[in-house]
């Protein structure tokens, strides 16, 4: 019999010992995916970096069409003059012949050497774009201790614009990210020499294209993630990918040694643990249950009548030790509980409050149960670990619990369903935490019976801290990309006014579709205002100014600006005021953004043939704007969530947008004191209007 007890109760202390330690070692696994994981994300990171860097460049060479109009030298100079003074990193900008051979030039002051004249018909870019006539990059070289790269951009007369790009510019793009303490990045190009290390120490190396990994790469140019051993034959680990465009290949490499230290270390303590469990285990096992084997044998003898319901049996209350025997009358004690509780059916009463147990137990959020004066009835794991977490600072829960109710905050939102003022109440709070903001919607809610008596209130609380940093980066995303947008935007819509003076009056076709590229692209920068505008708007920023305007006028514009994209698509757009005479206080410039932004949606979800229609009239409470089309309508289900941020229908032609126009134009008209309506039906249409407050005519108006 003891040898029996001794194995159950070792088999009782070691398994979780086992099972923990076992985890620890699953958990050094998944450390290596991790690890994974991160290199991809940093390779990822840098290669989106290099691609919108380049998609940029090819913006920045939009005046290269003018360039290849213009014939007299001295335009031609002055053009590539203004193009080097409005980009920093460009060191020269050149147009060359057929052959290569330099026609006009500019560049920079500081590069003396770049005044020679340029003769590129023997350069290697220049041979691998000429018989396609393709743009390309080349590789980085270096000239007096510089470095530089080359694009060229074919033009439409045959003739070659060449820009020579300083190549710090993309540089400090690249390696501002750190790999560990003896990581590295590169940025190898296709014939396998190191154009840029992050430690600057293997930049020009060109013995890659013997090593075996980068012919892997060269030969499978999808994006990788693994171990690999680096050209030196070093265990590494590692992410690669090639950047689009441009025939340059990232990679990201960190030496094992360096990248598993932690993990190899937890993995030896987690050994070295399970050893010492198991050998102290089994020697603390052996002496306990030798002196208690004959007590716990009697006491599982009781158990077992007890399980047969002979509640009558009685065990011996004078055997082993001390602790036995308190054990023994305790255990007398309970039969004799069981006893009364047989009788009143308590079973089932246990049976419920263990199932309620269970289920509250499993939910993920956290649940608190608050009797009529505030103390703590129920809590589950959840609300135990949130509330540690956020008002603990080292504390118990029931510490920190107290704590949270000195919050203010916290406090005037629960108190008044705790004192019975009201059935419920949602509410969501900020806690800075270790410097960084923890969210959570906290939804109280008051407990009652059958019989409707009251029992106490449940608060719900629901961690969303991931939710509110995923629309934080959303916001600084579109924020960070539209400064980025407006410069170059800027410049297309000049080239383009350029253009259109530059076109004579005999191309009348070729006039209105440069009038409309230059329109499209003031949509573009329009949408780029937008967003900017939401964020302003946001943040309490923008500031509304409230003229006279007349709504015959703004539909007027409206109609005018977007008669060719609803032309492209087949749709007839209209419009109609019933009163020339009517006229509203708002701001001119937000408001005409409202209406081209619904217009705009209009126009995008409705088919071809439809047709679309602008229109305002005087109501009760002021002017009424309205926007009507035929198209394919909106789900009931989709009207709720319109108007949010980065929301948008789902449609079967799947039309291109970023969910921002109906939030920034919501934020619009709530801002002059009114609110969008919205009438749909599937299959028949849509109605977006909206009410602004009327007022009289100008005097000058009037006159």
């Amino acid at each position: 019999m003891p040898r029996k007890w001794f194995f159950i109760i070792l088999a009782i202390v070691v398994i979780p010992v086992s099972m923990t330690c076992w985890k620890i070692v699953q958990y050094s696994r998944e450390s290596k995916t991790q690890i994974f994981e991160l290199h991809r994300h940093i390779v990822h990171a840098l290669t989106l970096n290099t691609d919108n860097y380049f998609e940029q460049l090819n913006m920045r060479l939009a005046f290269g069409p003018l360039l290849a109009r213009t014939h007299q030298w001295g335009e031609q100079v002055a053009i590539l003059n203004n193009a080097l003074m409005s980009n920093n990193d460009f060191a020269c900008v050149a147009l060359l012949d057929v052959s290569g051979k330099e026609k006009a030039k500019a560049f920079h002051t500081a590069f003396p050497f770049l005044s020679a004249p340029l003769d590129y018909s023997t350069n290697p870019l220049f041979r691998k774009v000429q018989p396609k006539r393709n743009a390309d990059t080349g590789s980085v070289y270096e000239r007096n201790g510089q470095s530089f790269f080359d694009v060229l951009y074919p033009l439409e007369d045959g003739s070659w614009l060449l820009v020579s790009v300083r190549w710090e510019a993309l540089k400090k793009l690249l390696f501002d990210q750190k790999v560990g303490l003896r990581g590295y990045i590169w940025l190898v190009d296709e014939a396998g020499r190191v154009i840029g290390d992050s430690l600057d120490v293997h930049t020009g190396d060109v013995t890659l294209p013997r090593w075996s990994y980068f012919k892997d790469r060269l030969d499978d140019q999808s994006a990788w993630e693994g171990e690999f051993e680096d050209p030196y034959g070093v265990p590494s680990v590692g992410a690669s990918q090639w950047v689009t465009g441009s025939g340059w290949f990232v990679l990201s490499a960190q030496p094992q040694a360096e990248a598993y230290a932690k993990m190899w270390q937890l993995r030896n303590r987690a050994f070295g643990w399970m050893f010492c469990s198991f050998l102290g285990m089994g020697i603390f096992g052996y002496f306990w249950v030798k002196h208690i084997s004959l007590p716990i044998t009697q006491l599982a003898a009781g158990v077992h009548k007890v399980a047969q319901r002979q509640f009558d049996e009685k065990i011996p209350e004078n055997f082993g030790l001390e602790e036995f025997r308190a054990l023994g009358q305790a255990f007398n004690q309970m039969t004799g509980e069981l006893k009364k509780y047989e009788a009143m059916q308590v079973e089932k009463i246990i049976e419920e409050k263990t199932t309620v147990q269970s289920l509250l137990f499993s939910i993920r959020d956290g649940i608190v149960m608050v009797s009529d004066k505030g103390h703590i009835i129920f809590a589950n794991e959840p609300a135990k670990q949130w509330t540690i977490d956020v008002a603990g600072r080292g504390k118990a829960f029931d510490k920190a619990w107290e704590s949270l109710r000195e919050y203010p905050p916290w406090t005037d939102a629960l108190l008044p369903v705790i004192d019975n003022e009201k059935e419920n109440a949602t509410e969501e709070f900020e806690f800075p935490v270790q410097g960084r903001a923890r969210w959570a919607r906290v939804m109280a809610q008051q407990v009652l019976t059958e019989s409707g008596r009251r029992i106490g209130v449940m608060i719900v609380i629901r961690d969303i801290t991931q939710d509110k940093e995923l629309d934080r980066m959303k916001e600084d995303f579109f924020n960070g990309i539209t400064h980025d947008l407006r410069t170059p935007l800027a410049a297309t819509i000049g080239y383009l006014g350029l253009s259109e003076l530059e076109v004579p009056e005999t191309a009348k076709e070729l006039g209105k579709l440069v009038g409309s590229a230059r329109q499209s692209a003031k949509r573009a920068l329009s949408l780029v205002e937008t967003i900017l505008s939401l964020a302003r708007l946001q943040a309490g920023k923008l500031t509304i100014n409230k003229v006279p305007v007349q709504a015959q006028a703004i539909l007027t514009k409206i109609a005018g600006d977007l008669a060719f994209h609803a032309q492209a698509k087949k749709i007839t757009l209209s419009f109609e005021c019933e009163d020339p005479g009517l006229w509203v206080s708002a701001d001119a410039s937000m408001i005409e953004r409202v209406i081209e932004n619904l217009t705009g949606n209009a126009i995008k979800y409705t088919m071809e043939n439809g047709w679309v229609k602008l229109s305002a009239r005087a109501v009760e409470g002021g002017i009424e704007f309205a926007i009507r089309d035929n198209g394919r309508g909106i789900p009931a289900e989709a009207l709720q969530k319109l108007f949010g941020k980065f929301q948008q229908v789902k449609a079967e032609d799947r039309s291109v947008g970023f969910g921002i126009g109906l939030s920034f134009s919501k934020g619009i008209v709530e801002a002059h004191g009114s609110s969008i309506e919205v009438e749909s039906e599937v299959g028949k249409g849509s109605k977006f209007y909206f009410i602004l407050p009327r007022i009289a005519a100008p005097v000058q108006a009037a006159a």
